[in-house]
Protein backbone atom coordinates (compact mmCIF):
# COMPACT_ATOMS: atom_id res chain seq x y z
CA UNK A 1 0.00 0.00 0.00
CA UNK A 2 1.59 3.42 -0.95
CA UNK A 3 1.77 5.93 1.26
CA UNK A 4 0.22 9.60 0.65
CA UNK A 5 4.00 11.29 0.34
CA UNK A 6 4.93 8.24 -2.13
CA UNK A 7 1.70 8.86 -4.25
CA UNK A 8 2.58 12.07 -5.84
CA UNK A 9 5.78 10.92 -7.21
CA UNK A 10 4.43 7.38 -8.29
CA UNK A 11 2.53 9.39 -10.74
CA UNK A 12 5.14 12.37 -11.99
CA UNK A 13 7.23 9.08 -12.35
CA UNK A 14 4.78 7.52 -14.66
CA UNK A 15 3.99 10.87 -16.31
CA UNK A 16 7.63 11.28 -17.57
CA UNK A 17 8.23 7.27 -18.49
CA UNK A 18 5.03 7.83 -20.52
CA UNK A 19 6.48 11.12 -22.00
CA UNK A 20 9.73 9.26 -22.88
CA UNK A 21 8.11 7.00 -25.01
CA UNK A 22 5.94 8.92 -26.81
CA UNK A 23 8.54 11.57 -27.85
CA UNK A 24 11.09 8.05 -28.83
CA UNK A 25 7.74 6.90 -30.88
CA UNK A 26 6.87 10.14 -32.38
CA UNK A 27 10.64 10.81 -33.70
CA UNK A 28 11.02 7.57 -34.88
CA UNK A 29 7.45 7.76 -37.13
CA UNK A 30 8.23 11.62 -38.29
CA UNK A 31 11.54 10.99 -38.76
CA UNK A 32 10.43 8.50 -41.71
CA UNK A 33 7.04 10.43 -42.61
CA UNK A 34 9.47 13.49 -43.11
CA UNK A 35 10.77 11.90 -46.27
CA UNK A 36 6.85 12.40 -47.99
CA UNK A 37 8.53 16.32 -47.69
CA UNK A 38 9.81 17.04 -51.60
CA UNK A 39 13.85 17.91 -51.13
CA UNK A 40 14.10 15.55 -48.00
CA UNK A 41 15.07 12.60 -49.92
CA UNK A 42 15.99 10.99 -53.37
CA UNK A 43 13.91 8.34 -54.43
CA UNK A 44 15.22 5.82 -56.84
CA UNK A 45 13.06 3.42 -58.44
CA UNK A 46 13.33 -0.04 -60.04
CA UNK A 47 15.11 -2.94 -59.17
CA UNK A 48 18.01 -0.34 -57.50
CA UNK A 49 15.43 1.37 -55.65
CA UNK A 50 16.83 3.06 -52.69
CA UNK A 51 16.39 6.30 -51.26
CA UNK A 52 18.98 9.07 -50.75
CA UNK A 53 18.78 11.68 -47.06
CA UNK A 54 19.53 15.24 -48.28
CA UNK A 55 20.85 17.87 -45.66
CA UNK A 56 17.42 19.16 -46.30
CA UNK A 57 16.21 15.91 -44.75
CA UNK A 58 18.89 16.05 -41.90
CA UNK A 59 17.67 19.85 -40.95
CA UNK A 60 14.16 18.72 -40.74
CA UNK A 61 15.14 15.77 -39.06
CA UNK A 62 16.32 17.78 -36.14
CA UNK A 63 13.41 19.63 -36.68
CA UNK A 64 11.05 16.42 -35.82
CA UNK A 65 13.38 16.17 -32.66
CA UNK A 66 12.96 19.52 -31.30
CA UNK A 67 9.27 19.45 -32.11
CA UNK A 68 8.68 16.08 -30.25
CA UNK A 69 10.59 17.41 -27.12
CA UNK A 70 8.36 19.90 -26.31
CA UNK A 71 5.53 16.48 -25.38
CA UNK A 72 7.37 16.63 -22.34
CA UNK A 73 5.86 19.92 -21.36
CA UNK A 74 2.45 18.89 -22.38
CA UNK A 75 1.11 19.16 -19.05
CA UNK A 76 2.12 22.42 -18.41
CA UNK A 77 2.70 24.64 -21.20
CA UNK A 78 -0.13 22.59 -23.58
CA UNK A 79 0.07 25.52 -26.29
CA UNK A 80 3.62 24.64 -27.28
CA UNK A 81 3.55 20.95 -28.01
CA UNK A 82 0.11 22.54 -30.20
CA UNK A 83 2.35 25.01 -31.72
CA UNK A 84 5.12 22.69 -32.99
CA UNK A 85 2.41 20.09 -34.18
CA UNK A 86 1.17 22.94 -36.18
CA UNK A 87 4.78 23.58 -37.58
CA UNK A 88 5.20 19.87 -38.94
CA UNK A 89 1.76 20.02 -40.14
CA UNK A 90 2.44 22.97 -42.25
CA UNK A 91 6.15 21.74 -43.52
CA UNK A 92 4.14 18.50 -44.55
CA UNK A 93 5.72 15.90 -41.85
CA UNK A 94 2.64 14.66 -40.15
CA UNK A 95 -0.21 15.87 -38.18
CA UNK A 96 0.51 13.25 -35.11
CA UNK A 97 2.09 15.87 -32.94
CA UNK A 98 -0.85 18.42 -33.91
CA UNK A 99 -3.15 16.07 -33.03
CA UNK A 100 -1.50 14.84 -29.28
CA UNK A 101 -1.04 19.03 -28.52
CA UNK A 102 -4.52 19.68 -29.74
CA UNK A 103 -5.72 16.89 -26.95
CA UNK A 104 -3.53 18.74 -24.52
CA UNK A 105 -4.87 21.87 -24.99
CA UNK A 106 -8.35 20.72 -24.81
CA UNK A 107 -7.71 18.69 -21.44
CA UNK A 108 -5.79 21.98 -19.62
CA UNK A 109 -8.69 24.76 -20.91
CA UNK A 110 -11.46 22.87 -21.79
CA UNK A 111 -13.08 26.30 -23.06
CA UNK A 112 -10.78 26.33 -25.48
CA UNK A 113 -11.78 23.11 -27.30
CA UNK A 114 -14.35 24.70 -30.14
CA UNK A 115 -11.15 26.73 -31.94
CA UNK A 116 -8.62 23.97 -31.66
CA UNK A 117 -10.74 21.86 -32.76
CA UNK A 118 -11.68 24.00 -35.62
CA UNK A 119 -7.93 24.76 -36.45
CA UNK A 120 -7.22 21.08 -35.57
CA UNK A 121 -9.66 19.47 -38.59
CA UNK A 122 -8.61 22.27 -41.14
CA UNK A 123 -5.21 21.59 -40.82
CA UNK A 124 -5.46 18.34 -41.17
CA UNK A 125 -7.70 17.75 -44.04
CA UNK A 126 -5.86 20.31 -45.98
CA UNK A 127 -2.72 18.07 -45.29
CA UNK A 128 -4.85 14.99 -46.36
CA UNK A 129 -5.51 17.08 -49.78
CA UNK A 130 -1.89 18.11 -50.35
CA UNK A 131 -0.69 14.71 -50.18
CA UNK A 132 -3.61 13.48 -52.82
CA UNK A 133 -3.62 16.18 -55.13
CA UNK A 134 0.33 17.02 -55.01
CA UNK A 135 3.81 15.59 -55.02
CA UNK A 136 3.68 15.31 -51.11
CA UNK A 137 2.98 12.36 -50.11
CA UNK A 138 5.42 10.06 -52.13
CA UNK A 139 7.35 8.32 -50.04
CA UNK A 140 4.95 6.07 -48.60
CA UNK A 141 3.77 4.73 -51.58
CA UNK A 142 7.19 4.09 -53.03
CA UNK A 143 7.84 2.62 -49.88
CA UNK A 144 5.48 -0.39 -51.31
CA UNK A 145 5.58 0.00 -54.85
CA UNK A 146 9.10 1.10 -55.69
CA UNK A 147 7.42 3.12 -58.47
CA UNK A 148 7.63 7.14 -58.22
CA UNK A 149 3.86 7.85 -59.44
CA UNK A 150 1.86 5.48 -56.86
CA UNK A 151 0.79 8.30 -55.03
CA UNK A 152 -1.65 9.42 -57.63
CA UNK A 153 -3.32 5.56 -57.75
CA UNK A 154 -6.82 6.28 -56.15
CA UNK A 155 -6.49 3.95 -53.15
CA UNK A 156 -3.46 6.21 -52.21
CA UNK A 157 -5.44 9.34 -53.02
CA UNK A 158 -8.47 7.56 -50.43
CA UNK A 159 -5.93 6.60 -48.28
CA UNK A 160 -4.69 10.15 -47.40
CA UNK A 161 -8.82 10.72 -46.12
CA UNK A 162 -9.20 7.73 -44.46
CA UNK A 163 -6.07 7.90 -42.08
CA UNK A 164 -7.24 12.00 -41.29
CA UNK A 165 -10.86 10.90 -40.75
CA UNK A 166 -9.85 8.18 -38.77
CA UNK A 167 -7.31 10.15 -36.81
CA UNK A 168 -9.65 12.94 -36.08
CA UNK A 169 -12.44 10.63 -34.85
CA UNK A 170 -9.39 9.04 -32.46
CA UNK A 171 -8.03 12.22 -31.54
CA UNK A 172 -11.98 13.57 -30.61
CA UNK A 173 -12.64 10.35 -28.80
CA UNK A 174 -9.75 10.97 -26.54
CA UNK A 175 -10.14 14.27 -25.92
CA UNK A 176 -14.23 13.70 -24.45
CA UNK A 177 -12.91 11.03 -22.35
CA UNK A 178 -10.51 12.87 -21.15
CA UNK A 179 -13.18 15.57 -20.37
CA UNK A 180 -15.67 13.35 -19.33
CA UNK A 181 -12.97 11.65 -16.62
CA UNK A 182 -12.11 15.36 -15.57
CA UNK A 183 -16.16 16.19 -14.85
CA UNK A 184 -16.66 12.63 -13.70
CA UNK A 185 -13.65 13.82 -10.57
CA UNK A 186 -14.84 16.91 -10.08
CA UNK A 187 -18.51 15.35 -9.22
CA UNK A 188 -16.41 12.96 -6.93
CA UNK A 189 -14.65 16.15 -5.52
CA UNK A 190 -18.08 18.00 -4.99
CA UNK A 191 -19.53 14.96 -3.86
CA UNK A 192 -17.02 14.63 -0.95
CA UNK A 193 -17.05 17.99 -0.36
CA UNK A 194 -20.90 17.55 0.70
CA UNK A 195 -20.44 14.47 2.52
CA UNK A 196 -17.76 16.70 4.74
CA UNK A 197 -20.12 18.99 5.53
CA UNK A 198 -22.69 16.77 5.73
CA UNK A 199 -20.99 15.00 8.72
CA UNK A 200 -19.64 18.51 9.90
CA UNK A 201 -23.57 19.34 10.24
CA UNK A 202 -24.44 15.60 11.83
CA UNK A 203 -21.95 16.38 14.34
CA UNK A 204 -22.79 19.60 14.90
CA UNK A 205 -26.48 18.69 15.53
CA UNK A 206 -25.13 15.56 17.78
CA UNK A 207 -23.05 18.37 19.83
CA UNK A 208 -26.44 20.47 20.30
CA UNK A 209 -28.18 17.87 21.62
CA UNK A 210 -25.76 16.54 24.09
CA UNK A 211 -25.49 20.32 25.04
CA UNK A 212 -29.43 20.49 25.38
CA UNK A 213 -29.31 17.17 27.55
CA UNK A 214 -26.68 18.93 29.33
CA UNK A 215 -28.31 21.60 30.47
CA UNK A 216 -31.73 19.24 30.80
CA UNK A 217 -30.07 17.55 33.59
CA UNK A 218 -28.28 20.76 35.26
CA UNK A 219 -31.66 22.22 35.28
CA UNK A 220 -33.49 19.66 36.94
CA UNK A 221 -30.50 18.37 39.76
CA UNK A 222 -28.73 21.41 40.33
CA UNK A 223 -31.39 24.04 39.90
CA UNK A 224 -33.41 22.30 42.01
CA UNK A 225 -30.94 21.73 44.68
CA UNK A 226 -30.13 25.23 44.47
CA UNK A 227 -33.05 26.93 44.91
CA UNK A 228 -33.61 24.60 48.01
CA UNK A 229 -30.67 26.19 49.96
CA UNK A 230 -31.45 29.50 48.90
CA UNK A 231 -34.87 29.01 50.32
CA UNK A 232 -33.26 27.35 53.79
CA UNK A 233 -30.64 29.84 53.97
CA UNK A 234 -33.57 32.67 54.07
CA UNK A 235 -35.49 30.84 56.86
CA UNK A 236 -32.56 30.22 58.36
CA UNK A 237 -31.68 34.36 58.18
CA UNK A 238 -35.59 34.99 59.34
CA UNK A 239 -34.86 32.62 62.70
CA UNK A 240 -30.93 34.39 63.05
CA UNK A 241 -32.71 37.81 63.06
CA UNK A 242 -35.71 36.97 65.83
CA UNK A 243 -32.85 35.06 67.87
CA UNK A 244 -31.29 38.59 67.73
CA UNK A 245 -34.09 40.84 68.48
CA UNK A 246 -34.75 38.76 71.48
CA UNK A 247 -31.00 39.60 72.71
CA UNK A 248 -28.77 36.92 71.27
CA UNK A 249 -25.86 38.25 70.02
CA UNK A 250 -25.01 34.95 68.40
CA UNK A 251 -28.28 35.11 66.29
CA UNK A 252 -26.75 38.90 64.57
CA UNK A 253 -23.74 36.75 63.52
CA UNK A 254 -25.62 33.61 62.04
CA UNK A 255 -28.03 35.94 60.38
CA UNK A 256 -25.33 37.18 58.70
CA UNK A 257 -23.67 34.27 57.70
CA UNK A 258 -27.17 32.79 56.43
CA UNK A 259 -27.32 36.32 54.35
CA UNK A 260 -24.46 35.63 52.70
CA UNK A 261 -25.54 31.96 51.96
CA UNK A 262 -28.32 33.15 50.49
CA UNK A 263 -26.98 35.90 48.17
CA UNK A 264 -24.01 33.42 47.16
CA UNK A 265 -26.88 30.44 46.26
CA UNK A 266 -29.24 33.30 44.45
CA UNK A 267 -25.55 34.38 42.22
CA UNK A 268 -24.91 30.73 41.73
CA UNK A 269 -28.39 29.48 39.98
CA UNK A 270 -28.40 33.10 38.03
CA UNK A 271 -25.02 31.97 37.11
CA UNK A 272 -26.30 28.44 36.48
CA UNK A 273 -29.53 29.54 34.21
CA UNK A 274 -27.19 31.53 32.14
CA UNK A 275 -25.17 28.76 31.46
CA UNK A 276 -27.78 26.56 30.51
CA UNK A 277 -29.29 29.47 28.31
CA UNK A 278 -25.74 28.99 26.96
CA UNK A 279 -25.90 25.46 26.37
CA UNK A 280 -29.31 25.60 24.42
CA UNK A 281 -28.05 28.35 22.01
CA UNK A 282 -30.05 31.07 23.37
CA UNK A 283 -29.96 32.99 26.69
CA UNK A 284 -33.27 31.50 28.70
CA UNK A 285 -32.64 33.87 31.96
CA UNK A 286 -29.79 36.37 33.03
CA UNK A 287 -26.68 35.82 34.93
CA UNK A 288 -26.23 37.18 38.40
CA UNK A 289 -23.66 39.51 36.93
CA UNK A 290 -21.13 40.07 33.96
CA UNK A 291 -18.09 38.07 33.75
CA UNK A 292 -15.61 40.59 33.39
CA UNK A 293 -13.16 42.65 35.17
CA UNK A 294 -14.74 45.41 36.55
CA UNK A 295 -16.75 42.42 38.63
CA UNK A 296 -13.47 41.24 40.45
CA UNK A 297 -14.56 44.19 43.12
CA UNK A 298 -17.27 42.83 43.91
CA UNK A 299 -16.24 39.00 44.06
CA UNK A 300 -13.49 39.98 46.46
CA UNK A 301 -16.20 42.27 48.56
CA UNK A 302 -18.55 38.64 48.65
CA UNK A 303 -15.78 36.35 49.49
CA UNK A 304 -14.60 38.81 52.31
CA UNK A 305 -18.20 38.93 53.58
CA UNK A 306 -17.72 35.12 53.70
CA UNK A 307 -14.74 35.24 56.15
CA UNK A 308 -11.88 35.03 53.74
CA UNK A 309 -8.98 36.94 54.22
CA UNK A 310 -7.35 38.40 51.16
CA UNK A 311 -5.15 40.83 49.96
CA UNK A 312 -5.83 42.08 47.04
CA UNK A 313 -4.00 44.84 44.72
CA UNK A 314 -5.96 45.11 41.24
CA UNK A 315 -5.17 47.84 38.60
CA UNK A 316 -7.67 47.57 35.44
CA UNK A 317 -6.77 49.92 32.91
CA UNK A 318 -8.37 50.40 29.66
CA UNK A 319 -11.35 47.98 30.01
CA UNK A 320 -13.63 48.97 27.36
CA UNK A 321 -10.82 48.04 24.36
CA UNK A 322 -10.57 44.58 25.39
CA UNK A 323 -11.95 41.85 24.06
CA UNK A 324 -14.81 40.24 25.63
CA UNK A 325 -13.49 36.61 25.48
CA UNK A 326 -10.37 38.39 27.15
CA UNK A 327 -12.26 39.82 29.97
CA UNK A 328 -13.83 36.77 30.59
CA UNK A 329 -11.04 34.86 30.92
CA UNK A 330 -9.00 37.09 33.69
CA UNK A 331 -12.27 37.14 35.46
CA UNK A 332 -12.76 33.68 35.82
CA UNK A 333 -9.37 32.84 36.15
CA UNK A 334 -9.21 34.86 39.27
CA UNK A 335 -12.63 33.30 40.46
CA UNK A 336 -11.70 30.02 40.16
CA UNK A 337 -8.02 30.66 41.95
CA UNK A 338 -10.06 31.77 44.75
CA UNK A 339 -12.57 29.53 44.89
CA UNK A 340 -9.57 26.98 45.06
CA UNK A 341 -7.45 28.88 47.96
CA UNK A 342 -11.05 29.21 49.94
CA UNK A 343 -12.15 25.65 49.65
CA UNK A 344 -8.51 23.80 49.80
CA UNK A 345 -6.78 26.49 52.82
CA UNK A 346 -9.68 27.88 54.82
CA UNK A 347 -8.56 30.53 57.02
CA UNK A 348 -5.08 31.67 55.81
CA UNK A 349 -4.06 34.68 54.35
CA UNK A 350 -5.20 35.10 50.44
CA UNK A 351 -2.70 37.38 47.93
CA UNK A 352 -4.36 38.32 45.09
CA UNK A 353 -2.30 40.44 42.34
CA UNK A 354 -4.30 41.26 39.14
CA UNK A 355 -3.13 44.00 36.91
CA UNK A 356 -4.41 44.54 32.83
CA UNK A 357 -3.34 47.41 30.23
CA UNK A 358 -3.03 47.22 26.31
CA UNK A 359 1.10 47.05 26.40
CA UNK A 360 1.63 44.42 28.62
CA UNK A 361 -1.79 42.28 28.90
CA UNK A 362 -2.78 40.78 32.22
CA UNK A 363 -1.20 39.57 34.95
CA UNK A 364 -2.75 37.28 37.30
CA UNK A 365 -1.19 35.87 40.23
CA UNK A 366 -3.10 34.16 43.14
CA UNK A 367 -0.93 32.97 46.68
CA UNK A 368 -1.89 31.26 49.56
CA UNK A 369 0.07 29.43 52.23
CA UNK A 370 -0.52 25.79 52.31
CA UNK A 371 -2.69 24.84 55.05
CA UNK A 372 -2.49 22.18 57.66
CA UNK A 373 -5.34 20.36 56.67
CA UNK A 374 -4.40 19.94 53.37
CA UNK A 375 -0.57 18.74 53.85
CA UNK A 376 -2.54 15.95 56.76
CA UNK A 377 -5.20 14.75 53.64
CA UNK A 378 -2.47 15.10 50.66
CA UNK A 379 -4.50 17.68 49.19
CA UNK A 380 -2.83 19.75 46.99
CA UNK A 381 -4.32 23.13 47.13
CA UNK A 382 -6.11 24.04 43.50
CA UNK A 383 -5.73 20.34 42.35
CA UNK A 384 -8.49 19.27 39.93
CA UNK A 385 -10.81 20.38 37.27
CA UNK A 386 -10.26 24.08 38.49
CA UNK A 387 -6.68 24.22 37.85
CA UNK A 388 -7.46 22.26 34.38
CA UNK A 389 -9.90 24.79 33.39
CA UNK A 390 -7.36 28.20 34.09
CA UNK A 391 -4.52 26.27 32.49
CA UNK A 392 -7.17 25.83 29.05
CA UNK A 393 -8.16 29.16 29.19
CA UNK A 394 -4.65 30.60 29.20
CA UNK A 395 -3.86 28.36 26.29
CA UNK A 396 -7.19 29.25 24.77
CA UNK A 397 -5.99 32.92 24.09
CA UNK A 398 -2.34 32.07 23.59
CA UNK A 399 -1.02 32.48 27.31
CA UNK A 400 0.99 30.51 30.01
CA UNK A 401 -0.44 29.50 33.41
CA UNK A 402 1.63 27.77 35.95
CA UNK A 403 0.19 26.21 38.88
CA UNK A 404 1.96 24.64 41.94
CA UNK A 405 3.21 24.44 45.37
CA UNK A 406 6.25 26.43 46.03
CA UNK A 407 8.27 26.75 49.31
CA UNK A 408 4.72 25.88 51.29
CA UNK A 409 2.99 28.35 48.97
CA UNK A 410 0.73 27.30 46.61
CA UNK A 411 0.39 29.62 43.85
CA UNK A 412 -1.57 30.38 40.40
CA UNK A 413 0.60 32.43 37.78
CA UNK A 414 -1.03 33.65 34.61
CA UNK A 415 -0.33 35.51 31.86
CA UNK A 416 -2.28 36.39 29.25
CA UNK A 417 -1.36 38.82 25.66
CA UNK A 418 -3.65 41.21 25.31
CA UNK A 419 -6.49 41.29 23.00
CA UNK A 420 -8.28 44.56 21.41
CA UNK A 421 -12.03 44.93 21.02
CA UNK A 422 -12.93 44.37 17.59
Amino acid sequence: MSSPATEPRRRRAAFFGSSVGLVVMGIVFDVGASMNVPGVAELQVGEDARMTVTDSGTALTMLVIAAWITVVWRRRMPLLALVAGCVLAVVGVSYVLLLVGAVAVVRREPRRMTWVAGITAALVMLFAIREALTGWGGALPWYFTTRADAQYEPTWIVMSFVWAVVSLGAATGIALYGRARREAMDSDQRAQRELQRADLLTEQMVRQAERERIARDMHDALAHRLSVVSLHAGALEVAAGQAAGAGGGVGQDAGEIARTVREQTHAALQDMRGLIGDLRGGATAPSAGPATTSAIGALLVDLRRGGAQISAFVVIESPERSAALFDSAVFRIVQESLTNAVKHAPGVQIEVYVRTDPKTGARIRVENPVSVRSIETGIVPGGGNGTVGIRERAAALDGTAWIGAHDGTFIVDVTLPWQERG
